[in-house]
């Protein structure tokens, strides 16, 4: 069993705007976001027992509430960093640049990182959690992450990759092949 939620609203989330490396804070609604999810992974019928998280403050202040919650210590992975949109950070989401250059999977954004890039990146940590059997995992990470994790667990066509979507701090279930939203 593995888990994987989002961050938590952040201010850059909130004025629409493409969030990937850069570090930015979750507003107050996702603080209390992330305090919500804490109360629901405490009711979990299989707990979790460890947390992994981005090194980006949103994902790991939300890792945080949990953790507290839990009283489970929590682990900094580079692998769970948000996709290197490169150029791309920071503009409106519904740039028509950025909405064509995310759909060449193969392309790297210009000054970033290609979707393959960061499928190579996170596959590694997934096999390593799903190997653990004497664990349950939480990965607190981001939107394009969690997106390229379907992908993994529920292979599809280019053309359904981006219909998947998780909002912030919605908690998403895998179990080898098998995924459902909780």
């Amino acid at each position: 069993m593995l888990y994987v939620t989002r961050h938590g609203e952040t201010t850059w989330n909130a004025q629409g705007l493409v969030c990937g490396r850069a570090d930015v804070p979750l507003t107050e609604k996702g603080e209390n976001q992330a305090k919500e999810l804490a109360k629901k992974v405490a009711e979990l019928k299989t707990p979790i027992t460890k947390i992994i998280h981005s090194p980006l403050q949103r994902a790991k202040n939300t890792a945080q509430a949990v953790a507290d919650q839990l009283d489970l210590p929590m682990t900094v992975d580079e692998r769970l960093v948000e996709m290197d949109f490169g150029d791309y950070d920071g503009v409106p989401s519904k740039d028509a640049g950025f909405q064509e250059a995310r759909l060449a999977f193969a392309v790297r954004f210009p000054n970033g990182e290609s979707v393959l890039d960061v499928y190579a990146r996170i596959v590694p940590l997934l096999k390593e959690c799903l190997e653990d059997e004497e664990n349950v995992y939480l990965l607190v990470c981001h939107n394009a992450l969690i997106r390229i994790i379907n992908a993994y667990f529920h292979p599809m066509p280019n053309e359904t990759f981006f219909d998947f979507m998780v909002d912030n701090t919605e908690l998403v279930a895998f179990e080898q092949l098998t995924s459902k939203m909780l």
